[in-house]
């Protein structure tokens, strides 16, 4: 029994089919399906979680997040250095933009409701999200 929530994650795979964007649901997992599959599972809001905010996310423990990504893509060097160049790369193909004035803080921009089947609010409160809305960095 897992943590995550109750959408189907084959679906996170087939936002290129809907035109969305260049990627397909075939191949290695792309790092922001990856980044979607930890935002949805609750064991993982100690190093990434939802900021309350529609589809904004941020990178508490960057360095985990990245240790993580290369665990799961077989690359024992990753760091956030080298993650936060694959975010870079979507910010061009509008699939994850970074949040001004914010460390460590990016927002989903492509169709992640009709990807997922449910809204930002929805996927929160499947999260039990409890927004912190203290503005440190």
């Amino acid at each position: 029994m897992g943590t995550t929530m109750g959408f189907d994650k084959t679906m996170l795979g087939s936002y290129g089919a809907q035109g969305g964007t260049p990627f397909t649901g075939s191949g290695p997992i792309q790092l922001w399906q990856f980044l979607l599959e930890l935002l949805t599972d609750k064991t993982c809001q100690n190093f990434i979680s939802w900021t309350g905010d529609e589809w904004e996310f941020k990178l508490t423990d960057p360095d985990e997040v990245a240790r993580r990504w290369g665990v799961r893509k077989n690359k024992p060097k990753m760091n956030y250095e080298k993650l936060s160049r694959g975010l870079r790369y979507y910010y061009d193909k509008n699939i994850i933009h970074k949040t001004a004035g914010k460390r460590y803080v990016y927002r989903f921009v492509c169709d992640l409701q009709t990807l997922l089947g449910y809204s930002a609010k929805q996927v929160h409160e499947m999260v039990d999200l409890k927004p912190d809305k203290k503005d440190d960095e």
